[in-house]
């Protein structure tokens, strides 16, 4: 039999990670902990001994100091207890932290609420109503902080419950943009000589779901041209060894992608850039080098606008593209594992135009590669 043994208070919920459990009773009283645990089973299992002798003793486990009383004080245990984070989270966390991190725990829900419905209503600093995913973000860091103290028994009941707190729903834009579409806007890039390196680069993202920094940070030496598929990896922080995610490289890229591997000078230098004399703060010299990409916000809105199209944020092609991968029939899953999505989010960013959706339905099993119908000819 070759089921794996469980010890008792011990479960492995991922590879290097345990989830250990204690419930004791102490003064009458049953207290349960839980916490996650990195690195061997070994270890967590000295984790274990160790916070139940420090339960029996009554001692606060690990480095945590009582009593605490500021919300930053929360923020340094659900760092301790959590951490670490990727670059971008860890960077949500100090927003919140300047701005609530010397509130009090004592009644902190209540100036949370305020605050909340003040960064609703509050332009964020492009003059724009802030984002549903802008706004969920604090309550998703407040909710985890005090869901953390709840785990370790630091404190009673979870003042931030989704009925006080509901996350706001995304309502999704319904962007599309067309084959022709997509030849525009590379066209457009190619006719002005200050934005015709960024014609690879849209053509790319409108085929592959890839975020801005992505693709800004994509390096030659994560370029793999000799697997199985060709692909691509995209190293963003999000995990402890980085690993990143694959995104393939399109058919019509490879020609692309194998010329930057060929003339990239260092396996450091990005994918995506153009090439200019000297350096970035000297143009003068004789020696060239390779640039990456930086914030083209601009640029895209000067091609977007040459290429008559509405307003359209660089961002949406990582919806077109995730849109356009599952209609030529790429299985849900192996989109989102492309996009980087660990929920299900083409719930919200799945766009199609109603006419094309048309032309997916089937009525019969026999359907044209398994999704589109025949359509019959008249007359």
């Amino acid at each position: 039999m070759n089921a794996r043994l469980k010890e008792p208070g011990i479960e492995q919920v991922k590879p290097g990670k345990y989830r250990i459990a204690i419930r004791i009773r102490l003064n009458g009283k049953i207290i349960e902990r839980r916490e996650i645990v990195s690195g061997t089973k070994e270890k967590a299992r000295d984790r274990r001994y160790f916070l139940k002798r420090e339960l029996r003793e009554a001692k606060p486990a690990g480095s945590l100091k009582l009593p605490f009383k500021t919300f930053a004080d929360a923020l340094r245990i659900y760092r301790e207890k959590r951490g670490p984070f990727s670059v971008e989270y860890e960077g949500s966390i100090k927003r919140v932290e300047n701005d609530l991190g010397a509130a009090p725990l004592e009644g902190f829900e209540d100036r949370f609420e305020e605050y909340i419905r003040i960064f609703r209503i509050t332009p964020s600093k492009r003059g724009n109503l802030r984002s549903p995913a802008a706004i969920n973000r604090p309550i998703e860091i407040v909710k985890a902080v005090f869901s953390t103290l709840y785990a370790l028994g630091l404190i009673k009941t979870n003042p931030i419950n989704k009925v006080r707190f509901p996350e706001v729903k995304e309502i999704p834009r319904d962007i599309t943009i067309s084959e022709e579409d997509r030849k525009e806007l590379i066209k457009a890039a190619l006719k002005n000589p200050r934005t015709a390196h960024l014609a690879d680069a849209i053509n790319y993202a409108m085929q592959v779901p890839i975020r801005r920094s992505e693709l800004v940070n994509m390096k030659i030496e994560d370029v793999d041209l000799f697997g199985a598929s060709p692909s691509v990896r995209v190293r963003n922080g999000t995990t402890k060894n980085d690993m990143g995610t694959w995104k393939p490289i399109p058919p019509d890229m490879m020609a692309f992608f194998i010329r930057r591997k060929n003339e990239a000078k260092s396996k450091d230098e990005p994918v995506f850039g153009r090439t200019i004399s000297g350096g970035r703060n000297d143009r003068s010299g004789e020696n060239s080098c390779f640039v990456g990409l930086g914030d083209f916000k601009h640029s895209w809105d000067t091609i977007r606008r040459e290429a008559k199209l509405p307003l359209i944020h660089f961002h949406d092609t990582r919806h077109v593209s995730a849109t356009n991968l599952i209609d030529n029939g790429t299985p849900e899953r192996v989109v989102m594992s492309i996009a980087g999505w660990k929920t299900n989010m083409l719930s919200t960013y799945y766009h199609r135009e109603p006419k094309r959706a048309l032309e997916l339905v089937c009525f019969s099993r026999k359907c044209e590669d398994g999704v589109k119908t025949k359509r019959q000819k008249t007359g």
